[in-house]
Parts: C-alpha cells; sequence; structure tokens
C-alpha cells in the first residue's frame, strides 16, 4: 500500500500544470509574429475585406486566427493606413 501512495504522488507530480498564454521566455518574441492591420485608409463605415486587411508584422494587431471574424465588419472610426486592427476599431 505504501508503494501505492508513493507511485500515485509521482504521477500527479509528472502531469505538472496547465499554463494559457505566453511563457515569460516567449513574450519576447511576440513582436516577432503577424499580426491583422489596415493597408488602405478607410474612413469611419467602410466594411473590412481582405483587399483593406492583411496579416503582417509585428505582432501588435489581431491575431491573424481573427481575419474571419472580421471581414465584413464596417470600421468605427477613420483609420489610417499601416494601423493595427483592434477590437476598438470594429
Amino acid at each position: 500500500m505504501a508503494q501505492l501512495v508513493v507511485e500515485t504522488e509521482r504521477a500527479w507530480q509528472a502531469l505538472g500544470q496547465v499554463r494559457y498564454g505566453p511563457t515569460e521566455a516567449e513574450k519576447k518574441s511576440l513582436q516577432f509574429r503577424r499580426s491583422l492591420y489596415v493597408v488602405q485608409d478607410l474612413r469611419a463605415g467602410d466594411v473590412l475585406t481582405r483587399d483593406n486587411v492583411r496579416a503582417i508584422r509585428p505582432g501588435l494587431g489581431l491575431p491573424p486566427k481573427y481575419l474571419g471574424q472580421v471581414l465584413g465588419k464596417a470600421v468605427k472610426q477613420d483609420v489610417k493606413r499601416g494601423t493595427a486592427l483592434g477590437w476598438e476599431l470594429v
């Protein structure tokens, strides 16, 4: 029975912990990832399309996985070319 307790404790320690988000080592490299940027000047009410939004570096905007969610949405304010796309603009 003592052996079972020892091995069970060892198994729990081997599982580790779940951590979401970037590690400390990865935080420095986040800027080198791609993110969504506006590539044409837009006025308030203009619709986001594949022609005016691209995934480019640096990673200061929304991750590219949200491209499908932002396409077809209108911008709330005037946006200059080269602006990182964020939820506050859509």
